[in-house]
Order: C-alpha cells, then structure tokens, then sequence
C-alpha cells in the first residue's frame, strides 16, 4: 500500500508540474507586456504635457511670419483680444470675380468654377495693401487660377473650402510680398461639372 501512495503522490506531482508551466509562461509573457504598456502610457502623459497649447502655437506662427518679413513683434503672453475687437479692426478688400474652367481628361468632362473673392485686412494696412494689390493684380489673379486648376473635387465640395482658402493666401501674401491679407472670404461660389 505504501507502494501504491507513492505512485499516486508521483503522478500527482507530475499533473502539477505542467499547469505551473502554463501559469509560469503566462506570467513571463504578461510581465513584458505590462512593462511596456506602463512605459506608453507614461509617455503619453509626458508628451500631453509638453505639447503647446493652440494659443502657444498661434502665438509662435505670428511671431515667425513677423521674423520672416522683417518685422520686430511683441505678442503678448496671452491673447487678450477678444474676437469682436478683432473683426471690428478688418477691412473688406475685393480680390476679384472669377470663371474659372478646367477640362478633364480623365473623366472627359469640363468643370466650371465662379465665384466673388474677398480679402480682410487690418484697417490701418487697408491704403498700403491697395496700392500694392494695383501694382500686383495680374499676378495674383494667375495664382488664384493656378490655384483653382490644380484643386481637387474633393477640396472644392468642402463645405468651409478651408484647403483653397489657406492657399490662395498663402500665394497671395508671396505675391504682395508681406502677410497683409489676413483672410480669403468667398461670395456665391458654384461649380458645375459637364
């Protein structure tokens, strides 16, 4: 009998041995994992923290645009300006009506593009950008075109046209040589694709 109990305590070790296996190879993986993912996380909060708030990076873009035309700029600390100061600061300018029409090849069709545009400026810039905008008109009329030829269908269904917007004035501004306009606004803008 004694025999017989020490078989039995035998194989009840072996039976053991394999599940501490399993349990021992799910903690050397779970280990590494946990690790890791401590790690991640860490970093996310790391880089939530240093990463600049909206008006950090407003503030920064005025100050290289002002670095960049030649300017010396003294933004403040924070943006104190409330929004209807601001607007109430701007100018309409017009830049112009257009028809544009494009042909493509691809789709063998003819899609044609009119619209009103408009400018804002800062009022005390409103003279200096109307007499650099008569000397310029030609060339930004062609970027304005360019602009329009090279968009896509997708940028011209947009709702707000935030793409041609953004470059329309950033072309502007290069031809006008300084960053006067502050704003492309359109006016009864329609497309039609034949």
């Amino acid at each position: 009998m004694a025999e017989e109990s020490q078989v039995v305590e035998e194989q009840g070790s072996e039976l053991e041995a394999p599940s501490q296996q399993i349990r021992g190879g799910l903690l050397s993986l779970v280990k590494p994992i946990a690790f890791v993912s401590v790690i991640v996380l860490v970093e996310i909060v790391a880089a939530s923290m240093l990463a600049p708030t909206a008006q950090e990076t407003e503030r920064l873009g005025q100050e290289l645009a002002a670095a960049a035309s030649g300017k010396e700029t003294h933004v403040d600390e924070e943006l104190s300006v409330d929004s209807y100061k601001t607007h109430k600061e701007m100018r309409e300018v017009e830049l112009g009506n257009y028809n544009v029409t494009r042909f493509n090849r691809t789709t063998n069709t003819t899609l044609a593009i009119d619209f009103e545009l408009y400018g804002a400026v800062l009022a005390e810039d409103a003279a200096e950008f109307q007499h650099v905008f008569e000397n310029n008109k030609a060339r930004i009329r062609e970027q304005v075109n360019l602009t329009l030829h090279g968009a896509e269908s997708a940028d011209l269904t947009d709702a707000g046209l935030g793409l041609i917007k953004r470059r329309i004035l950033e072309k502007t501004n290069r031809v006008l040589g300084q960053p006067l306009l502050k704003e492309v606004l359109f006016s009864k803008f329609s497309f039609v694709e034949r």
